[in-house]
């Protein structure tokens, strides 16, 4: 996993980011902390739409879990990103 500097000055596409913050939250994370995160330590700046297309894909593929929870996404890890 990449340091913390070395993300913030590295271009890494948003589904790698999204990926490796998820992967390190093995009981997950609601969609604002998510953003929160992405935003502060990879330095990206993206809209929710993005964040969202990129979720949809990384679900599609079996990597993570999205649920509503109240009014926000908690997003897990699903058991095939560990398997490999």
């Amino acid at each position: 996993m990449l340091m913390k500097e070395e993300r913030a000055s590295s271009k890494i596409p948003l589904l790698r980011a999204i990926l490796e913050v998820i992967a390190s939250k093995p009981e997950g994370l609601s969609e604002s902390r998510l953003e929160a995160v992405l935003k502060k330590e990879y330095g990206m700046d993206f809209s929710r739409a993005e964040m969202y297309h990129a979720l949809m894909k990384l679900e599609l593929q079996g990597l993570i879990q999205v649920e509503f929870v109240g009014k926000e996404l908690s997003i897990k890890p699903s058991q095939s990103l560990y398997q490999s």
